[in-house]
């Protein structure tokens, strides 16, 4: 997926608690988080800001991402 799309999907994601896999481009997961609001957190990564050098270079490799939905109390 191009930095467009990942945009536009994270922007598709639910206001709710979940955990997060970002995929490299050949499948591999290379970075799991989790938030208590998946849109907002996942969107965060594909704003056009500051990230640490750290962040930059997973969000380069980044080509797709999947969620699970989690209750939380």
């Amino acid at each position: 997926m191009t930095f467009e799309e990942l945009k536009d999907k994270a922007l598709s994601l639910p206001l709710e608690p979940g955990v997060y896999l970002m995929q490299d481009k050949s499948g591999q997961i290379i970075y799991v988080g989790k938030a208590v609001n998946l849109k907002n957190r996942v969107r965060s990564y594909f704003r056009e800001t500051y990230h640490t050098p750290k962040v930059a270079a997973m969000i380069s490799h980044i080509h797709d991402f999947d969620i699970l939905l989690c209750e939380t109390n």
